[in-house]
């Protein structure tokens, strides 16, 4: 697990706040589900990071 140098580990009781923060109230059974599918968008967003800037995208969009 890597993550930025700003980032911390993600807790049960930050998520907690995290919800709360955007008007959620969530249990702690719902909260623990959740963890590891918001670490996993942390993890893949960490490796979008990673990729080098030369690397063209998958698709483009043009203003006609």
């Amino acid at each position: 697990m890597r993550y930025s140098p700003g980032m911390e580990k993600l807790t049960v009781d930050a998520l907690r706040t995290l919800a709360k923060a955007q008007g959620l109230e969530l249990t702690d059974a719902e909260l623990t589900a959740l963890l590891p599918l918001v670490e996993g968008g942390r993890q893949s967003l960490a490796a979008i990071r990673d990729l080098p800037v030369e690397c063209e995208p998958a698709s483009q969009f043009r203003i006609l």
